[in-house]
């Protein structure tokens, strides 16, 4: 592995992850399909995290997005911030996230990363974050993936705290894809998806299921897979609820470039180069490096 190529000018933190996943947490991600980390990331990654992403805010580059309606507080995103800002590419590759994949998979050969992603709701933001799947957006096959969810403020259900539905990840549904806000780029890159499965009401049928809600604090981390079943409501205090994710492969995951996965939406990806990949074969490359061994 070279060493970072950052450009920024403090120094990222040489902190790893505090502490090893437990038996019981890898046995419950298993099995729910989404498990809180508590005290695992360490508190100067934190806050190095948090001043990179008010830099991204305060860009508001036109490859983010903003999923709010006119008028209210943003639901920000953006994808695949690494690319542009080195403190993103420090906490990705270098930092205390990639200890994680290799103890959720003992068999796992390599880890690759795959993408980052920042998602914050500013205080008053009555935008919810749809049910949705992650697997149906990505172009890969496997099951050794998942996407790790950190939060750099305290998160409550009144300020968005994501729901995850257990045992969801094993119900052998690939639901369809759509854009969490409805533009033109949105509705032509899920337009002819290859999964049929239509999405129950589960705001409908919300008690019928038992959701884990990932009420944590700064240092705690979610893990989740991505089949399982997710979605937030609004933001209804005065405090922001910001959150980086990465999501992590194993060398068992393979190139699968479907005709609905997330490349093909220019509204959130246009700034990104599609890799050129053997369908079925490895996906590392510069754009999902190897960060373990």
């Amino acid at each position: 592995m070279n060493k970072p190529d950052l450009t920024v000018r403090a120094a990222y933190p040489r902190a790893g992850a505090v502490r090893r996943i437990t038996e019981e947490e890898r046995l419950a991600f298993e099995r729910d399909g989404a498990v809180v980390l508590k005290g695992i990331v360490p508190l100067q990654w934190v806050d190095y995290m948090r001043e990179a992403v008010k830099g991204l805010m305060e860009r508001s580059d036109p490859s983010s997005q903003n999923y709010a309606d006119e008028g209210e507080p943003r639901f920000f995103a953006q994808a695949f911030p690494w690319l542009s800002d080195d403190r993103f590419k420090a906490f990705a590759v270098y930092g205390p996230l990639k200890d994680i994949p290799h103890q959720i998979w003992p068999d796992a050969r390599e880890i690759y990363f795959f993408y980052d992603q920042v998602f914050v709701k500013e205080p008053g933001t009555s935008k919810p974050t749809p049910w949705h799947q992650d697997f149906p957006y990505l172009p890969l096959k496997g099951e050794q993936i998942v996407r790790i969810w950190v939060p750099l403020d305290r998160v409550t259900r009144d300020s968005g705290a994501v729901h995850y539905l257990k045992g969801s990840h094993k119900w052998g549904a690939v639901y369809r894809p759509f854009g969490f806000k409805e533009v033109p780029e949105t509705r032509e890159a899920y337009a002819d998806p290859p999964f049929p499965d239509e999405q129950p009401d589960f705001d409908a049928e919300y008690e019928k299921y038992d959701w884990m809600i990932g009420e944590v604090e700064p240092g705690d981390a979610i893990i989740f897979h991505p089949r399982t079943v997710h979605g937030a409501y609004g933001n209804r205090t005065e405090l922001f609820r910001r959150s980086v994710t990465v999501i992590y492969v194993s060398d068992q995951v393979k190139w699968n470039p479907h005709s609905a996965n997330m490349f093909n939406n220019k509204d959130l990806t246009g700034h990104v180069q599609m890799p050129v990949l053997e369908p079925g074969g490895p996906i590392e490359c510069a754009l999902f490096p190897r960060v373990w061994p």
